[in-house]
């Protein structure tokens, strides 16, 4: 893997000088590479300027949810072979060891189907339909945050499971990971929404049986490809643990809960810019430790930090609410209980998946 990230950063510098730094053309670079998943990796460079960290950070943030973390060998090859087909001479055929030739077959070997006769393309279609259909009846005040959040979770199972319909296997894995997190995370901001009463028990049973069906689909399709067609490849497991039954997602929907009750008394009514920002630390630290519990190691690392990050900005927006005396110090005490108690969980795993990692 190092090697290949140095790889990277290299053809990296030598398209900077090619281009003679111009930031327009390095820009269109930054975005193919961000496209294609592996911008993360040029975050390491020492030799960056500022104009390119901005570049970085930006397509880092925009193109997220398409970074590749493992089986970059993997990745590289498949680019590299579909770059290179037209070029290919006797001289390259005779060259190729048998051992290249093996991995490049047992890439392409997935049958393409059609994605919308997939049951789980459907069941995710049908998921959001409903919650598309549900939101209308949400408060106002919530369309730029719970709303915005379900409907976009919701809507990107649907689209990594079509992206995921396709000859790789390494990549139909990762696309269905990304699928696989943002059920979980779907279920997250439902939970959040019957802690709210926006929605009825009946209605959250409904809907969550359909991320669990999803999800369940999913993981028996990976399981099957990891058995026959993935066999000799460094495939993760696709069995997930039900984030349901880990403690801290408990104690992060009480602490949602807590959040909200305070929020909503006469003290927070002069204060809708804060009680906006601070709803959204506290549902934001639920809704990433939902979407953890997917596939590789390294999303469900990056995922529980975002989860940590959003505790800590939420315990600074309470201290300027006990600064401004409108949250007494006995509850803000309380509560940070509650979210510490989430923060030591959180960094506890964080340490754990660091360790098997350094093993």
């Amino acid at each position: 893997m190092n090697e290949i990230v140095g790889q990277i950063q290299e053809s990296y510098r030598a398209e900077r000088i090619r281009v003679s730094y111009c930031v327009f053309d390095i820009g269109a670079y930054l975005k193919n590479l961000a496209e294609k998943g592996f911008i993360w990796i040029l975050k390491e460079m020492k030799d960056l300027s500022d104009a390119e960290k901005i570049l970085i950070d930006h397509y880092l943030i925009e193109y997220r949810a398409n970074q590749i973390y493992d089986n970059l060998d993997d990745c590289l090859n498949m680019q590299t072979h579909k770059n290179n087909s037209a070029a290919t001479s006797d001289k390259s055929t005779q060259s190729t060891t048998p051992t290249k030739e093996k991995q490049a077959k047992k890439q392409q070997h997935l049958e393409v189907r059609d994605v919308k006769q997939f049951i789980g393309y459907k069941k995710a279609k049908e998921l959001e339909t409903n919650i598309i259909e549900l939101c209308k009846n949400f408060p106002s005040y919530e369309v730029d945050h719970i709303v915005n959040q379900i409907e976009r979770s919701a809507g990107s199972i649907k689209e990594r499971i079509e992206m995921g319909e396709q000859i790789y296997v390494g990549e139909k894995f990762n696309q269905y990971s990304i699928a696989i997190g943002s059920a979980k995370e779907t279920s997250a901001w439902l939970q959040v929404s019957l802690g709210q009463k926006y929605i009825t028990q009946v209605q959250f049973n409904e809907l969550d049986n359909l991320t669990t069906q999803v999800v369940s689909i999913l993981t028996k399709n990976l399981s099957n490809i990891k058995e026959k067609e993935g066999k000799g490849m460094d495939l993760p497991n696709p069995f997930t643990p039900n984030v349901k039954n880990f403690g801290a997602y408990t104690n992060a929907l009480q602490l949602v809960d807590k959040i909200y009750e305070i929020t909503d008394r006469r003290e927070f009514r002069k204060e809708k810019d804060l009680v906006k920002i601070i709803r959204k630390r506290a549902t934001s630290s639920v809704a990433n430790l939902a979407e953890a519990h997917q596939l590789y190691i390294p999303k469900k690392f990056r995922f529980f930090n975002d989860s940590l990050k959003a505790l800590d900005g939420l315990h600074s927006l309470l201290e300027t609410s006990l600064i401004k005396g409108i949250i007494p110090e006995k509850e803000l005490k309380e509560i940070n209980e509650l979210r510490i108690s989430i923060r030591n969980v959180l960094s506890m795993k964080m340490k754990n998946i660091s360790d098997e990692k350094a093993s």
